[in-house]
């Protein structure tokens, strides 16, 4: 007897389910009057008893024939808008999961600009505050620490207001940068998946050149996020005429993401149509 593998398959349209299950399955001719041969791929029928394919994630689901039908058939397909499915879904997930890194970005860098920015306006108040709480620790003879997380903050306070200031506008404009691509890429604009490579790609020397100078895992885990986006965007969303570029892409979205991908994977229709 054949041994069976333990290792559970990932269905192929597991991205599909996901969205079903939080959105609902995308139906239609759930309120029509009459089921057409024609509409097989799309609705069949068994006495009162109707399925009524997901154009999402291909799964029949039953339905009872509608006492008072709003409409007297199928809809046609051009008519009908093909939800998105096969890779172009995954890519929107994946788009959105960098989107969201982005944001994260936003949230770590336009806090710290504005917590320099606050703290340049606010230098002369808060080197007293500091001056006193460090009496208070240490005494007036030990007003200046040259250790420890105190040591450290008191290092700010030789810095210029000027250039803690450009240094904080340096990173609103980052933060403004990264917020642009969250948004442009949350909603899978074209211009957005280029403006990501770019502005990425643009870093990965300077963290190649901060891992030889002073390795953390903190760097590295950055190193190979951005090259992975990057790797991504490249290939698989087709950018400078790779594998085809922009029409390679429009192509493959026609093949996989609208009829003929729906017709291909249709089985075969033995029922009856009422």
């Amino acid at each position: 007897m054949a041994k069976t593998s333990k290792k559970s398959k990932k269905p192929k349209n597991r991205y599909e389910l996901i969205t079903c299950g939080w959105k609902g399955h995308a139906l239609v001719g759930t309120d029509a009057d009459e089921i057409l041969p024609d509409h097989h791929a799309l609705v069949r029928a068994e006495g009162d008893l109707r399925w009524h394919r997901c154009l999402r994630c291909d799964g029949w689901i039953p339905k009872e024939k509608p006492a008072q039908p709003t409409g007297a058939t199928v809809p046609p397909r051009d008519e009908i808008e093909v939800p998105l499915r096969g890779p172009m879904l995954r890519d929107r997930y994946i788009l959105r999961i960098i989107s969201v890194e982005r944001a994260s970005h936003v949230v770590l860098f336009g806090g710290l600009a504005f917590a320099i920015f606050f703290f340049a306006s606010h230098k002369a108040s808060l080197q007293a505050d500091y001056t006193r709480l460090i009496n208070g620790f240490y005494g007036a003879s030990s007003a200046k620490v040259q250790h420890g997380f105190l040591g450290k903050i008191q290092h700010y306070f030789f810095i210029s207001p000027n250039h803690l200031k450009e240094a904080a506008g340096a990173l609103a404009v980052y933060a403004t940068l990264e917020g642009i691509e969250a948004v442009g890429l949350w909603f899978a604009k074209r211009w957005a998946e280029y403006l990501t490579f770019i502005a990425t790609a643009m870093f990965i020397p300077f963290e190649v050149y901060e891992l030889t100078g002073k390795f953390s895992t903190f760097k590295l885990a950055t190193f190979i996020v951005n090259v992975a986006v990057a790797v991504y965007l490249l290939l698989a969303k087709r950018l400078f005429g790779a594998r085809g570029g922009q029409k390679a892409e429009e192509e493959r979205r026609h093949l996989l993401g609208s009829w003929p991908a729906i017709d291909s994977a249709t089985p075969a229709f033995t029922g009856s149509v009422s």
